[in-house]
């Protein structure tokens, strides 16, 4: 039997079990509906995906995860232990779930499973990146921090400014006889200890400088094995005031 006489029998049977009964055409609207609902589910479940893979960006900000690799191999081990896995498989759980819906449209189930997941991975963290750099999260994470958001300041300061074992990342708020302190993204104060043995930047600490320091931590000490400078994100960290201004 050619192709053409299998679609015409196939059509033939279809046809004669709607006559008889065993057969009922749905009204149109149920279709427009359901794939109103997919459409929007799949939206609404790619644009959480985006909010996720955001504020892992953020988080990797925040805590200053994303300096890490330029320590080296202690650095990678600690960057390694430290990602917010919770978050990342949620984000994987999200994509997968969007991938899914969207194989239902045409247009996405016509193409291979490989190029469709590209393109989402694609989607979610282009988009998640452009949406962390509108400074949303730093938005909430300023009003939690203030006390005006009380309702996802748990979740803000669990994930959001997470505290790393082995990494400290703050502002030089005073210098110190045999180290300096430093307040976190957390506003929380630490000592740290510089030792002979510390490997320190070129240039000097002085207040106000942004570092990052590799140490264990004990109570609020930490005995620095090595201190660095960096950048200061000024959406996470307050700009400091301007120095006084000195007379004529």
């Amino acid at each position: 039997m050619s192709e053409q006489e299998n679609k015409k029998s196939i059509s033939e049977e279809v046809l004669s079990k709607i006559k008889k009964g065993n057969i009922k055409m749905k009204p149109r609207i149920i279709f427009v509906i359901k794939l109103a609902l997919l459409v929007l589910s799949t939206i609404i479940i790619t644009f959480f995906a985006l909010f996720v893979a955001s504020f892992i960006f953020f988080t990797l900000r925040t805590s200053g995860m994303l300096l890490l690799p330029s320590f080296g191999p202690p650095g990678f081990k600690i960057l390694f232990f430290s990602l917010p896995w919770v978050l990342i498989l949620g984000l994987i759980a999200l994509m997968t779930t969007s991938e899914l819906f969207a194989k239902h449209f045409p247009f996405v189930y016509k193409k291979p499973i490989l190029y469709s997941a590209l393109v989402m991975v694609l989607i979610v963290f282009l988009g998640g990146f452009i949406l962390n750099n509108t400074g949303v999260h730093a938005n909430l994470f300023q009003k939690t921090r203030d006390g005006r958001l009380p309702i996802i300041e748990p979740f803000y300061r669990e994930y959001g400014m997470p505290r790393l074992d082995g990494m400290h990342y703050g502002i030089v708020s005073q210098i110190e006889n045999n180290g300096f302190r430093i307040k976190t993204p957390r506003q929380d104060e630490l000592l740290i200890s510089v030792l002979q043995s510390t490997k320190m930047p070129k240039s000097e600490i002085e207040e106000g400088d942004t570092v990052i320091i590799l140490g264990k931590k004990n109570g609020n000490t930490v005995k620095a094995d090595e201190v660095r400078k960096t950048n200061r994100d000024f959406d996470i960290f307050p700009k400091s005031p301007p120095p006084p201004r000195k007379p004529f």
